[in-house]
């Protein structure tokens, strides 16, 4: 039986980037209580307030997806390409020269990081479930929601997550589009 954690967004922890320059919300870590050294994939929310580079994390594999705003972004030597809501996830290695610049205010994004060798990771919104090989998946809500699991009705708040070990539960249901984070083990 697939296994189902809510993680209200109210709880979640804020800390400072690691180059100092924004601060994130940690949606899960994983294992828990892990740290920067040592987890083996976590989730987070961010603000990007101001234009600035991204950590360096090596050895990660990352991937984000805009929740609020506009913004300019540039991976390594590709240039600078706009984000808009709506856009595609992006995946890029921690160790890439990564630089973000708000376009008209603060942006927001949906921020999946994961040690490479140890998981793999892949994000995309769900207007519906399907399913997955994926070992863990964590359904972020952009907008209220209600999620049925097991026959429950779950109601998610802006930005309330779920985590799910054991697969995509048969009857999975939800009424708005979700972010899913899918993690391979």
């Amino acid at each position: 039986m697939t296994g189902v954690l809510h993680l209200a967004s109210r709880a979640y922890t804020a800390r400072p980037w690691r180059n100092g320059g924004g601060v994130t919300h940690d949606v899960v870590t994983v294992p828990a209580g892990a740290g920067d050294d040592d987890f083996w994939w976590r989730a987070s929310i961010a603000t990007i307030a101001a234009a600035g580079p991204f950590s360096v994390w090596p050895g990660i594999d990352r991937a984000f997806l805009l929740l609020r705003g506009e913004l300019l972004l540039t991976i390594g030597d590709a240039g600078e390409r706009r984000i808009a809501l709506g856009a595609p996830p992006i995946q890029f290695a921690g160790e890439a020269a990564v630089a973000a610049r708000p376009v008209d205010g603060p942006c927001t994004v949906f921020n999946l990081m994961a040690r490479r060798g140890r998981s793999r990771i892949a994000v995309d919104r769900w207007t519906a479930a399907r399913p997955s090989a994926a070992a863990q998946i964590l359904l972020l809500a952009e907008q209220p929601t209600t999620v049925r699991v097991h026959g429950d009705a779950l109601e998610l708040a802006q930005h309330d997550a779920l985590l799910l070990t054991g697969g995509v539960p048969t009857g999975l249901e939800f009424d708005r589009p979700l972010i899913i984070a899918e993690i391979f083990d």
